[in-house]
């Protein structure tokens, strides 16, 4: 099923992936997909599962790139898998340390990333630090090299750019993704467009052309603070669209949008394939997109966040365990954590920055956790007073972990 499960719906859930891995050597026999950039003869040449880093950043910055850029593809393939061909070879990805060479190596000035179709080539630059922002950036732009490669076709332009904003608000939990969550400052901002009457009519924005997307985005470079610049409007449209349409009315409408990408990833006609698909009076279904996102409370998917703060902790606690480290109780493992005594086979490095934000929520919850050490291998629990009960599950060998996920279990 594309996209996986519907926030806030009942019975059980998991978010599932394979261990990473980190070296700076080779993986598998392709290339990269298209040519070296001359820049790459001044950077450090990482190839990961999926990606060929270059990049002059420190080695911490360079192993946590291809361990999310790892994970990343496989939720783009996992989530795609209906509609998407098969990666069949390494994507090239560049990512830099100064504006300066960003800019000398194709990247346009004002921005923080992006892919470059005739090169074949992602690239970024960590002009403000190595931090979430960045990180969207290239999980967006990430997204475009991947449906170039890999889906193919001509999508819509929304389309296009809301599935990167879809993946690019992913959570990464160090084993995985888990993807559909809604910010709650994004939430307010869409909700105040949309009673502002700032959105497109559906209709103009499937006609949306690569030139006017482009005009807006010019205009966002010379009114950068500004909250509803077209172009923010244009990025939060797609985002939520795209997400309306594989999550609104227990995923009513997702088997169809699987349909209408399959249909213009072959070379169809999107027009014809959308009324296909949806029918030709877009105008009811319009005005339900407006009321569901007008219906949504600001904590619409706290279940979402709380599975990946739940699946962060375990892949620490899986690291932890197939390096023989054990543990009486949760606070045991949490105080381990909050010391940084945490132990993890070289080849399955996590940053420190990542436990740590997971910690900052963790330790808010400490009357929930548990740990139940009556298998193989420990089990990672947080039980709400609501009863829904959150478990994280992996398995060991030869000191490494694999099979990390989280299994969600709601009261009723």
């Amino acid at each position: 099923m594309m996209f996986g499960r519907v926030p806030g719906r009942g019975g059980a859930a998991a978010a599932v992936a394979a261990p990473l891995a980190w070296a700076c050597a080779v993986c598998w026999a392709a290339g990269p997909a298209g040519e070296e950039l001359p820049a790459a003869k001044r950077l450090r040449k990482c190839p990961s599962r999926y990606y060929i880093l270059y990049t002059d950043l420190g080695e911490d910055v360079a192993k946590e790139a291809s361990a999310r850029m790892t994970a990343m593809a496989e939720e783009y393939r996992r989530r795609t898998r209906e509609f998407a061909g098969t990666i069949r070879t390494r994507f090239a990805f560049y990512l830099f340390a100064r504006p300066a060479d960003y800019h000398q190596a194709g990247g346009p000035a004002g921005s923080g990333g992006i892919y470059h179709p005739d090169k074949r080539a992602l690239m970024a630059v960590a002009d403000g630090g190595v931090d979430d922002r960045l990180w969207h950036v290239v999980q967006h732009e990430a997204f475009h090299q991947f449906a170039d490669l890999v889906i193919g076709g001509k999508l819509p332009l929304w389309i296009n750019e809301g599935l990167a904003e879809y993946f690019a608000q992913g959570l990464w939990t160090g084993d995985g993704f888990l993807t559909g969550v809604i910010p709650p400052f994004r939430l307010k901002r869409l909700q105040e467009h949309l009673r502002a009457g700032r959105t497109r009519p559906f209709a103009d924005m499937f006609r949306l052309t690569p030139e006017q997307w482009g005009e807006d985005l010019a205009d966002r470079t010379t009114r950068p603070a500004e909250e509803h610049t077209r172009a923010r409007v244009n990025y939060d449209q797609a985002w939520s669209m795209v997400h309306f349409l594989v999550f609104a009315d227990d995923g009513k409408y997702r088997a169809a949008f699987s349909g209408l990408i399959r249909d213009t990833a072959r070379g169809g006609d999107w027009a014809e394939a959308f009324q296909r698909r949806f029918g030709r009076n877009v105008r009811p279904f319009e005005d339900r997109y407006r009321q569901w996102w007008l219906s949504q409370k600001p904590d619409a998917t706290a279940d979402l966040y709380t599975e990946a703060v739940v699946a962060t902790m375990t892949s620490y606690l899986a690291r932890s365990a197939a390096q023989g480290q054990q543990f009486a109780s949760a606070e045991d493992f949490l105080r381990e954590a909050r010391s940084g005594r945490l132990k993890a086979h070289a080849a399955q490095w996590l940053p420190a920055g990542l436990l740590n934000e997971a910690l900052l929520h963790a330790r808010l919850w400490r009357e929930a956790w548990s740990i139940d050490n009556s298998g193989r291998v420990p089990r990672l629990l947080l039980k709400w007073p609501t009863g829904t009960v959150y478990t994280g599950t992996f398995t060991c060998s030869q000191g490494k972990c694999s099979q990390v996920k989280v299994t969600v279990v709601r009261a009723g």
